[in-house]
């Protein structure tokens, strides 16, 4: 599952103080390019032994039964969380006094990609035993596979989102009394950016976690300790 999560939309405002000589037809321009930060990170994988195959046979997961809908399996093990992304931008703002016109352009966009993984793993495979070690390995499979994901697609959200601030670096001028309306394009804009990015990371995601589990390996995991 690929969480987006939108931060705070952040002013800096940078208003008025400028002479009606000092504007000509190009006043609105920004006066710094935009700063983006693109963060990864990982939170310590968090285990949970104390559910049995009954209670984790009731967790809604991403993955397809190999076996197919009409076979009856039980579930031994499970690797729950995502990725969640989060963004927050500020923008910089510049008002022309004489014609009531305000300009913005972004100044920092910050996006995050986090991975909060859980492994849980039946109780009626101990702590120690092949069984609990086998179905740990697989899990810990599904956990590399986010972390891949998550190192491949930061750095092209991260120029997605440059191509846009480079193919339009200000918005305006508009009337100062539609500034909101202007604002909310600025967030809806990056917003558009960023989804469509993490349409395909959560499309890539899905597909290679579910060749991951396939029969040959639920078969694998199943007879490894007979």
């Amino acid at each position: 599952m690929v969480k987006i999560i939108w931060g705070l939309f952040a002013a800096v405002f940078a208003m008025g103080g400028v002479s009606a000589s000092s504007f000509a037809e190009n006043w609105c321009k920004s006066v710094q390019a935009p700063q983006i930060h693109i963060k990864t990170s990982t939170d310590s994988v968090s285990y949970n032994f104390s559910l049995s195959e009954k209670a984790l046979n009731g967790f809604s997961i991403d993955t397809v039964n190999p076996y197919g809908g009409n076979v009856i399996t039980d579930v031994g093990g499970l690797m729950k969380g995502g990725i969640v992304v989060s963004q927050s931008m500020r923008y910089g703002t510049m008002t022309n006094t004489r014609t009531n016109e305000v300009c913005y352009w972004y100044t920092d966009i910050d996006i995050s990609l986090h991975i909060n993984p859980t492994i849980y793993i039946a109780s009626e495979f101990p702590h120690g035993t092949c069984k609990h070690n086998a179905i740990m390995q697989h899990e810990q499979q599904h956990v590399m596979i986010d972390r891949q994901i998550v190192n491949k697609f930061a750095p092209l959200i991260g120029q997605a989102v440059k191509n846009e601030v480079r193919r339009q670096t200000t918005f305006g001028p508009i009337s100062t009394s539609r500034q909101a309306e202007l604002e909310a394009y600025l967030k809806s804009n990056m917003q558009t950016i960023v989804n469509r990015q993490t349409d395909i990371m959560n499309a890539e995601r899905k597909q290679r976690q579910q060749a991951l589990d396939n029969l040959q390996e639920y078969e694998r995991v199943n007879h490894v300790c007979k």
